[in-house]
């Protein structure tokens, strides 16, 4: 597969990299799924998952406790892509995470995600559509998505979406005040942070990990309610077509996390 895309990778190859971090970080991974995931995994070749972020950091160890639960539910042969925000490939140490695990060397273009989901052997695509809206607002609650168009990913592949939230991680980052006088240089940086700071002026940054005692994880199933062909082709009726898809994921994601104790 084209570098621009990146690499469709068996669950077992994944899980073969970085096995060894397990032990290190979690204590216990809890799970359960609406459908069991055995049974989703066995009846759809193709699947979007949708994850909430939390903190941060917090894809990561949503990353690693959902490619444990799905080998033990017979995930062995599917073949995921990761599709990842360019600015975690910015910076050295997940820029080397996406690199070397992963096998993703640059932000892919979604057209060519699109391609290689519905015409690969790619069956699982992970997505995390808060993207980095994470850092703004309380890593116990979904921030606004940054974008609906992993919807059409979906519908494209006529792939249902995998809705999962966690907790457990909102440790993995630290909340820092942003002053005022600040808001210039946070402007230079990413604009479109500055009117979220003025509702609330913190930033969430990736600057600790801890030992994460219980992840816990909560997932069902969405099944979008247009098709392809009914997707418009004027760019901006198509995006509130998908936007509406995606809010209502959104609020699916939400009700889902206020099931979840805190952990």
């Amino acid at each position: 597969m084209k570098a621009s895309v990146g690499v469709a990778l068996p669950l077992s190859t994944l899980y073969a990299r970085v096995r060894w971090l397990y032990p290190l970080i979690f204590d216990d991974i809890l799970f359960r799924s609406t459908p069991p995931l055995k049974e989703v995994l066995a009846k759809y070749p193709k699947i979007v998952h949708a994850i909430s972020h939390a903190g941060s950091l917090g894809w990561i160890p949503a990353i690693l406790g959902m490619l444990k639960v799905a080998l033990e539910a017979g995930g062995k042969q599917r073949r995921a892509l990761g599709v990842f925000h360019r600015s975690l490939y910015r910076f050295g140490p997940t820029r080397w995470i996406l690199k070397t695990i992963f096998e993703s060397h640059e932000p892919p273009h979604f057209s060519k995600v699109i391609e290689a989901f519905k015409e690969t052997e790619v069956s699982d695509i992970a997505i995390f559509p808060e993207g980095d809206n994470c850092v703004l607002g309380d890593v116990y609650e979904i921030r606004p998505f940054r974008s609906p168009k992993f919807v059409e990913l979906a519908i494209a592949a006529n792939a249902p979406i995998l809705v999962t939230v966690h907790r457990g991680s909102e440790e993995w980052g630290k909340d820092f005040y942003v002053p005022s006088w600040l808001w210039p240089l946070v402007a230079r940086w990413q604009p479109s942070y500055v009117r979220p700071l003025m509702k609330n002026p913190v930033l969430n940054l990736p600057l600790r990990i801890t030992r994460i005692h219980r992840l816990s994880l909560h997932s069902t199933l969405y099944f979008p309610r247009i098709s392809y062909d009914e997707l418009s082709n004027r760019p901006r009726e198509r995006w509130f077509q998908l936007n509406r898809e995606a809010q209502n994921i959104k609020r699916l994601m939400e009700a889902l996390l206020k099931d979840m104790p805190h952990v």
